[in-house]
């Protein structure tokens, strides 16, 4: 069994035009079940040792809090203090071979794509999309495995997408063809983030890999991007995400759920 946890940078809804988030990313952290309590030890002892108790109610790892912090917490926290901690807890998922699938959406090209294919009007959260490709990768992964181990989704709690999130799921699980979630067990779990550690990491790779996609749009790249970056980057597993299967997917139930739109 494979735990897959899902966190997501650069969310504005139904905003696509927003200036300042031009990119949305989903990433998924796949954790082997063997590997699970390792990576949660190491990564709670990383915590303790950056992060001496006492530590203030509902104390949670954010890459904004990191690199930008408003809380007088972290703000006290030198930038080099809290940026080594950030690539110590990027190091633990490299040293535990763990594999991260994500998938970039241009936030324009994507209202574009809506706007020609549906019309005006008509929104799907890139979440849904997203998470349709992503899921793609991790399904040939997990076949590709000895054994051909099964894997569970954890995501953490989105209340404006959670339901579009689980019925995308149940549906990709029982779709016919190459879309067919064939390694995806049960339904969608979500989890409040604070809860998970594997969540708070995936939050981090998130981050590291919205900004280097906004550096190749075109936004001005500072160091730490590049050297966040080179961590992030041997975790990245790139596989078949069947790009035109889950299109016409994501166009045949839109047609479903407007007949005769």
């Amino acid at each position: 069994m494979h735990l897959i946890y899902f966190d997501e940078s650069g969310n504005s809804g139904g905003n696509l035009a927003d200036p300042q988030q031009p990119v949305f990313v989903l990433c998924a952290l796949i954790v082997p079940e063997q590997k699970w309590q390792s990576l949660e030890t190491a990564l709670a002892a990383a915590v303790e040792q950056s992060w001496p108790q006492p530590r203030p109610a509902g104390f949670e790892i954010h890459a904004t809090e990191l690199i930008n912090p408003k809380t007088d917490f972290f703000r006290k926290a030198t930038p080099d203090h809290r940026l080594a901690f950030m690539g110590a807890w990027l190091k633990l998922a490299v040293q535990h071979d763990l594999k991260l699938v994500f998938r970039a959406i241009n936030k324009q090209q994507y209202a574009r794509w809506l706007n020609q294919t549906f019309g005006a009007g008509v929104s799907i959260n890139p979440h849904v999309a997203a998470l349709a490709l992503v899921a793609q990768v991790i399904n040939s992964h997990l076949r590709k495995l000895p054994g051909t181990p099964l894997g569970i989704f954890i995501s953490d709690e989105n209340h404006q997408v959670a339901r579009d999130v689980d019925k995308a799921i149940r549906l990709l699980r029982g779709a016919e063809g190459s879309v067919r979630l064939t390694q995806i067990i049960e339904k969608g779990f979500f989890v409040e983030s604070h809860n998970s550690l594997a969540i708070q990491l995936c939050d981090l790779c998130a981050y590291v890999i919205r900004r280097h996609e906004e550096v190749r749009l075109g936004r001005k790249s500072k160091p730490v991007d590049g050297e966040l970056w080179k961590l992030v980057e041997p975790l990245v597993t790139i596989g078949d995400e069947k790009f035109r299967d889950v299109v016409g997917w994501l166009e045949s139930q839109q047609k479903k759920e407007r007949p005769g739109a």
